[in-house]
């Protein structure tokens, strides 16, 4: 457990009546505002959720609070899941995992969110793709995905899927006319999907970067290795904008 220095972190309290310094916090920038400074496990309950979660928080990347809502980093998770599964997340949240549609959804329409994409490629080298602005509608609208705009250095493969609903094998609200992309939703995780699109983090986790198979299904970011390179890990993470 984290040591709570009172001078560190007391001017820094926002003003709300449930606010507590041993959590569960509404995001990891509130943890972050209770002197927890430290990257790891925390407990959070947005404002309209029903119950808390566990999530990771990183302190360590551009002055810390993000939320980690998606990572990939060695394939031990299976993300090919039904609706159901991608509504209320799964995995494990000190390795791989995905926070939950309906989590992220809270959490996002607390205030104004960013969104950070990690990338890192087979050679180690991290690029980075910045968001202004982030959330997701509602379940009845397919927890549809609104973007702000872009910068970075990964290039600016996820706005192709700016307004498109979440897509999983059993619920295909994508642009699929009868496309060979459709038929790859047998082993495609849950994603933004629009048509091919360019970029699904969600894919499957080849080992070694570019990988062979008949559609274009690993981890990819069109705009950093192509479409038929399989990224090494890569972490999606929001805090509320400065």
């Amino acid at each position: 457990p984290t040591t709570l220095n009172n001078h560190h972190f007391s001017n820094n309290i926002p003003p709300t009546s449930n606010f507590s310094l041993t959590g569960p916090f509404r995001d990891c920038y509130q943890a972050l505002q209770a002197g927890h400074s430290t990257s790891g496990m925390y407990l959070l309950k947005a404002d309209g959720s029903e119950r808390p979660t566990q999530a990771w928080c990183e302190h360590g990347l551009d002055n810390g609070g993000w939320t980690v809502i998606q990572r990939r980093r060695d394939g031990s998770v299976n993300f090919f899941r039904n609706w159901e599964g991608y509504k209320v997340g799964f995995g494990n949240i000190d390795n791989e995992y995905w926070l939950g549609l309906e989590n992220i959804y809270n959490l996002a329409r607390q205030g104004d969110y960013r969104l950070m994409v990690e990338l890192e490629d087979w050679v180690g080298k991290k690029v980075y793709a910045e968001y202004s602005s982030f959330r997701l509608e509602s379940e009845s609208e397919f927890y549809r995905l609104r973007l702000g705009t872009y910068q970075g250095n990964a290039g600016n493969s996820l706005i192709s899927h700016n307004g498109k609903p979440f897509t999983t094998l059993d619920r295909d609200k994508d642009a699929f006319s009868g496309n060979a992309c459709n038929f790859s939703l047998l082993s495609f995780g849950g994603w933004w999907y629009n048509a091919c699109g360019q970029t699904n983090l969600n894919g499957v986790w080849y080992s070694g970067g570019v990988y062979r198979s008949r559609f274009q299904d690993g981890i990819f970011w069109a705009d950093y290795g192509g479409g038929f390179y399989s990224l090494k890990a890569v972490r999606m993470m929001i805090r509320p904008i400065d």
